[in-house]
């Protein structure tokens, strides 16, 4: 898993969100990145962008989910966001750039 996050961190989509999740996962130091959660649908298909290179990361779901009750908020309601963002959007906004439901249910969150 960390060879794929290393990966990643070089030819990926990163933002401070998705590093988090990364480094959360892997068990490695996330301080730098202030335990940033997604905070728009933007941030958060950066997270799924992440679990396609590294879909083990969501063995590891308890570990992000320890880094602040936002991100514990936001993996208990995982599935219902990411459905709610793929149904709306697609993968990586394939069918169109915006997603208000989806925004408004990661508010409702916490996020």
């Amino acid at each position: 898993m960390k060879n794929k996050i290393l990966e990643w961190f070089a030819n990926g989509q990163v933002g401070s969100s998705s590093k988090t999740m990364a480094c959360a996962a892997a068990g490695l130091p996330q301080d730098r990145f202030g335990g940033s959660h997604p905070y728009d649908p933007a941030d958060f298909n950066r997270c799924l962008l992440l679990l396609e290179k590294a879909p083990e990361i969501r063995k590891h779901f308890n570990k992000v989910s320890d880094v602040s009750e936002t991100w514990k908020k936001l993996i208990d309601r995982w599935d219902e966001v990411e459905k709610t963002f793929i149904d709306e959007v697609g993968y990586n906004w394939s069918k169109c750039d915006s997603a208000p439901k989806t925004y408004e249910l990661m508010k409702s969150i916490g996020c």
